[in-house]
């Protein structure tokens, strides 16, 4: 849709200039052959002429149907609508007006000039600022002949969607930056996500992070990890921070509903034409980390998945999103499910043995859909490690304070309103019965105490 900005002066140049609005570039009518030439100079459209006058917004309408914005004061608005009107009936016009100003008549619509900074200004500003920390991300990592972008050691959807988008912005080739965790992709989703993706995922020691000129981290931060980082370059992140994140230069928001959103963003201020293959995986990581936008997802969130929805790979994404389950697995599901306990509105399994990291928030996720589950807690081990997920349906409590509470002094806990996890070592686990201390644990916490028990 075309677009015809009506001003008395350079107000909506200032605050739109020449961006496409509505997929082509609007036309300024305003009274003034210098302002007029201004705006051209400076890449804009524009005509001059009298506001009040049919023969303007003749030459300035082609089919009549352009939408029309007025910024003229009260006193001269009206004989400016009725020009327009003549020239164009069947347009659709919207004033821009000071509270409290008379209401012009006709089939207009008012806006005021708040509204108007609140949903163009603003965003306008905003894509400038991330614009300008892109510019200095990209400076900082521009002479490193060797860049590591670390993810979490069993690495999700939104990690690994980001890593891929930070080569990206920062014009990394395949071999121009390595996306490195010290564990592997374990949950089928992932694995199904990097193989068809083409994603490579490496995994390194944790002495060999010293071999890269540039650390950067996503969807993590220095001190989710065992393994020491000191100060590393950049942490990109939506996770609540759990102590001071050292790093060089930082961007994170723990009120984004993933990673993948950020990313997002910095792709579109820097105008960086974003692949099937990129936009699918984005997308993916949204979906997961947010359930579809049905959790902690924000308006930035929304943005970002409509922006991406129409880029990406459906076929693709429903290739990854439905990937074989061993038979394993089915069976350990089938255990979880006949040794679940649901008290006081929390279901808790306890799987023993996992073959993969994941399959804890997997079914997690899976057992919050049981009748009267307000809460799930399933916990596995694996390599040694005591993993504890937790999910809820919206409850007034924050899954990550809860969890927090009840095993934080037992090794890493936290996450976010709806979904958390622990993290602990099994030698520092404080009795033989796992699935009946844990429990006591979280009801504990749950209930307003301390996780700590004599158990």
């Amino acid at each position: 849709m075309r677009y015809v900005l009506v001003a008395d002066d350079d107000l909506l140049w200032r605050m739109l200039g020449p961006t496409p609005l509505g997929g082509e570039q609007p036309i300024y009518v305003v009274p003034r052959p210098a302002l007029a030439a201004r705006i051209t100079r400076r890449g804009g459209r524009a005509l001059a002429g009298d506001l009040s006058a049919e023969r303007v917004y003749r030459r300035a309408f082609v089919s009549g149907q352009e939408a029309a914005v007025v910024a003229v004061p009260g006193a001269r608005r009206a004989r400016v609508l009725a020009a327009l009107r003549k020239a164009a009936p069947a347009a659709p016009v919207v004033v821009v007006a000071d509270e409290g100003d008379p209401t012009p008549g006709g089939d207009v619509t008012v806006l005021s000039p708040t509204v108007l900074a609140e949903r163009v200004v603003e965003p306008a500003l905003e894509r400038a600022l991330t614009h300008a920390r892109v510019d200095r991300l990209r400076a900082h990592f521009e002479r490193a002949e060797r860049v590591l972008i670390m993810i979490q050691d069993d690495p999700d959807p939104d990690a690994i969607a980001s890593a891929l988008a930070l080569k990206v912005v920062l014009g990394r080739t395949r071999g121009g930056a390595t996306i490195g965790t010290f564990g592997t992709v374990g949950r089928p989703e992932n694995r199904a996500m990097t193989r068809i993706l083409d994603i490579d995922v490496e995994r390194i020691a944790p002495t060999a992070v010293r071999d890269y000129d540039r650390v950067a981290m996503v969807d993590a931060q220095p001190a989710f990890f065992e393994e020491a980082f000191g100060e590393i370059d950049l942490v990109i992140d939506h996770h609540p921070a759990e102590a001071p994140v050292r790093a060089r230069l930082k961007d994170v928001r723990p009120s984004y509903g993933a990673t993948s959103t950020i990313l997002t963003e910095y792709l579109r201020a820097v105008d960086v034409k974003v692949s099937p293959r990129l936009a699918t995986a984005l997308l993916y990581g949204i979906k997961a980390d947010t359930l579809a936008l049905e959790r902690g997802a924000t308006r930035a969130d929304m943005d970002a998945f409509a922006f991406l929805h129409g880029l990406a790979n459906h076929g693709a994404l429903r290739r990854i999103e439905r990937p074989e389950l061993p038979p394993a697995v089915l069976d350990l599901l089938a255990e979880a499910i006949t040794r679940r306990r649901l008290v006081d509105g929390v279901l808790f399994a306890h799987l023993g043995p996992m073959p993969y990291r994941e399959l804890a928030a997997q079914f997690a996720d899976l057992l919050l859909q049981v009748e009267g589950a307000d809460w799930t807690v399933v916990s596995g081990a694996i390599e040694s490690e005591l993993h504890i997920s937790v999910r809820n349906v919206g409850h007034d409590r924050a899954a990550g304070d809860v969890v927090r509470q009840a095993f934080g002094d037992l090794g890493r806990a936290g996450g976010h309103r709806a979904m958390a996890k622990a993290v602990i070592q099994q030698r520092d686990w404080p009795a033989d019965d796992v699935a009946a201390t844990i429990s006591a644990r979280f009801l504990r916490a749950l209930r307003g105490g301390r996780g700590r028990t004599g158990a």
